[in-house]
């Protein structure tokens, strides 16, 4: 089919790359707005019980955590000094009249702890009744109600602020690796192909379709929403998986004309062989991906979306789009040869189909020969690189995970800046509490028979050393008592305390009530989430219930929520993996051995993850801050990404392997073969995708360089120890178990090939070899 299919590519070569062209011309406007439409947020799950307690508080309480903080500081005056209050009030004076959504400011003056230690510092705590989306959209017409003060330096902070400059940062990220990546694959390109032209026709498919992805993009986020983490992923897979297969596809077709092949003949066997094999690349890249559609959080449903864009639009552009142009180049593939780079290629392709087989894989070739080491101690490689790999993955037994703040962004970006000086001059948690919605199950929550409950459990949790404060309606006034609440709250309209009244009104509604509980630990420190552990499991009485939220609380879910779906994940793609695996080798253990390959080199990957972000190793090098934490969608989205992309070299190896191993039945000549025969256009492949990753390591945010980094790292490991060394000993070990499989299954398996050998003879007229290099 696909040989029929390149050959139709041919006749109609102009059609293909025309009907491209017109895609990608009007793919391009939207290609520049893809950011408009995507969300900011996305790290919840909204079934959570801190995600429904805040959407309980929001409908009920029309309360939001969403708060824009404003931060004044002054080398001279004391944040107590009148002048430092009246500079402050006066930056507010307009806020209210000019903003356009509804606030709530609390000043440093009714509440002394927005004051830093020294007096040098205040801050004024701005509450938007409003999500922390449309807030950060909100945010420049914000800065434009506020007025500078004379003196005092002021900065602007905060949830919606934080997520405005994640924008801004991402877009500046997504270009610099862009401008870094392109040149960095074309200069590899040119060293794999040593032919300006077949360097630059990866490049220029990649490229195409990138845009056509973008555009894709736009498109579906008007139909649901999209993270904007989305964009860099989507990118980073784009260029690393339109330039892997094109790359494929590429050298393919060169070594056909190198043969003597015409354009249309090296087209259509091109398809044939490295056409269908890209094709089931795509499919293993896909299996990981849907298995983002488990989880509940936005973000990764996402990046599943975006992932499942790009393999078909890769997939797409390297079998119709790319075949097409090299149909029109034809033999001038080589034009613009690389001084000795294209001789020593071309010197390679042009030798006997025995010399290219037996003499290279027997006696020199660089793979074959340390195919051939590796398995006469394949007890000890197996052993030492098992081991080296498992010591790699170590660090991730001390991980951490915390949602992301501030700190992911780059010291220059003021909302960071806010950031570090809240956790280092003032109690964190002033702006970040743990919420307590209470509901009481029949009648007001101020009926005295509630306020008793209330009282005590409130009460309760002040005891614990844990904590710092607790705002309530019955701990807003120190001086009363149980039962002088009881009596206030019996009505209400007649308190003539304003602020009694004015904070009950805001703070108790029908049914419902707000207890924010002020610790003395980090949001994220073993305390703070022990002590909302405690509070979840603790009774109120008179048949009230309660339900935690915060960002303490959210990471807590966030993480259960995650991790409690991700074994299904895990098991659906090991599952369809196996299968597809099955199908293709008909061996029932070499899919579980590639399986386990996979995994080992993931592993080493989260492990140094730990290494470098959260314990800060490499930090100068790489620029950026410790964090301290992992973000936990991180390893999850790895896992599924990384499984289905390290699996593509797997299959190209073992399609080789077993190809010699059909015609030989001698299994160790057959790794020797296959991985002389696929070691060197492998490596290209996963170098690539590894210089495309590293350019995203560049990025001012951190949560992309983690990405970044943490794809390069798997896939390097994947592509030179475990593939090099790891995969020939556990061959020769299991020797003909590799090929395995009961005689009944076998009666029911297909015959696949992903490599056409049908096309040249390669050990006389005996059975044929594949030709992919």
């Amino acid at each position: 089919m696909y040989y029929r299919f390149g050959k139709f590519i041919y006749r109609k070569r102009w059609w293909f790359v025309g009907f491209w062209l017109v895609v990608v011309a009007t793919s391009l406007p939207f290609t520049a707005r893809v950011i408009e439409p995507l969300k900011i947020g996305g790290f919840s799950d909204p079934t959570t019980e801190s995600a429904r307690s805040a959407q309980l508080l929001a409908d009920k309480l029309n309360y939001s955590a969403s708060s824009i903080i404003l931060m004044f500081e002054s080398d001279t005056l004391n944040a107590r000094d009148p002048r430092f209050i009246q500079e402050a009030q006066y930056a507010v004076s307009e806020l209210k009249q000019k903003f356009s959504l509804p606030i709530d400011l609390i000043d440093f003056v009714s509440n002394p702890r927005q004051v830093s230690n020294d007096g040098k510092t205040a801050y004024i705590l701005v509450r938007v009744s409003s999500d922390g989306e449309a807030a950060a959209k909100a945010l420049p017409e914000f800065k434009n109600a506020l007025k500078q003060p004379p003196t005092l330096k002021m900065q602007v902070g905060g949830g919606p602020a934080y997520y405005a400059d994640v924008e801004k940062v991402s877009q500046s990220d997504l270009y610099r690796a862009e401008v870094v990546a392109i040149p960095i694959a074309i200069v590899a390109l040119l060293f794999v192909f040593g032919s300006v032209i077949a360097a630059a026709l990866p490049v220029l498919v990649g490229g195409m379709g990138v845009v056509v992805i973008l555009a894709s993009l736009f498109g579906i986020a008007h139909l649901t929403e999209l993270s904007i983490f989305t964009l860099n992923l989507a990118t980073l897979l784009g260029l690393g998986l339109g330039l892997d297969y094109a790359l494929f596809l590429t050298s393919r077709f060169r070594e056909e004309i190198f043969r003597g092949r015409s354009a249309e003949e090296a087209v259509a066997i091109t398809l044939a062989t490295a056409g269908q094999a890209v094709t089931y690349s795509g499919l293993t890249v896909l299996i990981g991906l849907c298995a983002l559609f488990v989880f509940r959080i936005n973000l990764l449903v996402s990046v599943a979306i975006g992932g499942i864009v790009v393999v078909f639009v890769s997939v797409m552009a390297a079998i119709t789009l790319l075949p097409a142009i090299l149909a029109i180049i034809g033999t001038r593939i080589n034009a613009l040869p690389v001084s000795g780079l294209a001789k020593r290629r071309r010197k390679l392709a042009q030798q006997p189909a025995e010399q290219l087989t037996e003499q290279l894989a027997e006696q020199s070739g660089f793979w074959a020969k340390l195919s051939r080491l590796v398995m006469r101690r394949p007890i000890l490689i197996f052993v030492a690189t098992l081991s080296g790999l498992l010591i790699l993955g170590i660090p991730f037994l001390s991980v951490i995970f915390n949602s992301p703040d501030p700190s992911i962004l780059p010291d220059s970006v003021q909302s960071r800046q806010v950031f570090d000086t809240l956790r280092k001059d003032f109690n964190e948690n002033e702006a970040n509490p743990i919420l307590i919605t209470v509901q009481t199950p029949k009648g007001n929550i101020l009926e005295p028979g509630n306020i008793y409950y209330l009282y005590e459990f409130a009460n309760l949790i002040k005891q614990d050393p844990r904590v710092d404060r607790v705002d309530s309606i019955v701990t807003v006034e120190p001086r009363l008592n149980r039962e002088q609440y009881q009596i206030i709250y019996a009505n209400v309209d007649a308190i003539r305390d304003t602020f009694l009244r004015d904070y009950a009104a805001q703070f108790a509604k029908g049914d419902t009530t707000l207890i924010s509980v002020y610790s003395k630990f980090p949001s994220n420190s073993p305390e703070s989430r022990a002590l909302v552990e405690k509070i979840r499991n603790s009774q109120i009485g008179n048949g009230m219930s309660i339900m935690v939220s915060g960002s303490t609380a959210g990471v807590i879910d966030v993480v259960n929520s995650l991790y409690g779906a991700f074994p299904f994940a895990a098991l659906f793609i090991v599952i369809a993996t196996y299968t597809v695996l099955v199908l293709l080798f008909r061996s029932v253990v070499l899919p579980l051995k590639a399986i386990v390959m996979n995994a080992l080199s993931i592993v080493a990957s989260y492990g140094m993850l730990v290494f470098v972000f959260q314990e800060g190793n490499f930090s100068n090098i790489l620029n950026f801050k410790p964090l301290n934490f992992i973000e936990p969608t991180i390893p999850i989205i790895m896992f599924c990404v990384l499984f289905g992309l390290s699996m593509d070299y797997e299959v190209f190896l073992l399609s080789r392997i077993k190809e010699s191993w059909e015609n030989t039945g001698d299994n160790a000549a057959s790794v020797a073969l296959g991985m002389q025969r696929s070691g060197r256009i492998i490596t290209s492949a996963a170098l690539i995708v590894v210089l495309v990753s590293l350019s995203f390591v560049t990025a001012d945010m951190v949560l992309v360089k983690m990405l970044g980094l943490g794809v390069a790292i798997a896939v390097g490991v994947d592509a030179t120890i475990v593939r090099a060394l790891l995969v020939p000993a556990t061959m020769q070990l299991l020797g003909k178990w590799n090929w395995y499989a009961p005689k009944r299954l076998l009666k029911i398996l297909p015959h696949t090939k992903l490599e056409a050998g049908d096309f040249e003879p390669i050990l006389g007229n005996q059975d044929k070899l594949p030709l992919v290099k």
